[in-house]
């Protein structure tokens, strides 16, 4: 199924992205299968690196630019941010310029969180930073992050992840790291808006899919999350659990 479907995204619908090992792969695939017939908004609140041209079809930077953007009635997908930084990153949008301006498009994605490329994060006090006018969190895991070991080459804020999960340096990542991860108050859905949806990625074989059906099990006990998805992002195969 696509992944547009299983998440069942609305019309002006405002999904915002956190987490690790994906959220820039997920944002772009979901704009892929909503862009033919819609304007599709992509933004960031943290920062992004700009895009391939493949990847967008109208780019807008600052605020004179984006309102351009508002009034175009041509369909596909649109990047706005309000700089391009000295590291070739898209700085984070103008928040009360977007809320005034929701209905201008048909769907608005939002990645949320930043996580310097590694599988895995913790999250300071200011982290993550939903967008007030979310309907919809989607939460990313990297299932490929069990068996690393817990450390800052893999993950983002090691400090603050061996605070929510009570973890060691050096333990290697398993199920119960990951659970608390994602259902700790300030791990993976702190401050989410609307839905809470889990994205499992990299489910690419027997094993990976049995680990992600044992963790999506645990978690649904707990009754906190509205609906898991797992899947591969590069392969674009994706499943409801």
């Amino acid at each position: 199924m696509l992944l547009k479907d299983l998440l069942n995204v609305y019309k002006n619908c405002v999904v915002s992205i956190v987490g690790a090992g994906g959220k820039t792969s997920f944002m772009f695939n979901l704009a892929q299968e909503l862009k033919p017939d819609n304007k599709v908004l992509l933004s960031t609140t943290t920062k992004i690196y700009v895009p391939t041209i493949k990847q967008y079809d109208f780019m807008s930077i600052g605020k004179k630019n984006f309102l351009r953007c508002c009034t175009s009635s041509k369909k596909g997908i649109y990047i706005y941010g309000n700089a391009i930084n000295n590291e070739t990153k898209i700085t984070g949008l103008n928040e009360e310029v977007l809320l005034k301006k929701l209905y201008d498009f048909d769907y608005i994605l939002i990645e949320a969180d930043g996580s310097k490329g590694k599988p895995l994060k913790g999250w300071r006090e200011n982290e993550p930073v939903i967008f007030k006018g979310t309907n919809m969190t989607v939460g990313i895991i990297d299932i490929t992050c069990l068996g690393k070991k817990i450390n800052s080459n893999n993950i983002h804020r090691v400090d603050k992840f061996l605070e929510i999960t009570h973890s060691h340096l050096n333990e290697k990542v398993s199920l119960n790291h990951l659970l608390p991860l994602i259902l700790h108050p300030n791990g993976l859905f702190k401050k989410a808006l609307g839905e809470k949806i889990l994205f499992i990625n990299k489910v690419e074989d027997t094993n990976l899919t049995v680990l992600s059906k044992i963790l999506s099990e645990n978690i649904k006990a707990h009754n906190y999350i509205n609906k898991i998805i797992v899947g591969s992002l590069k392969n674009r195969t994706y499943q409801i659990l």
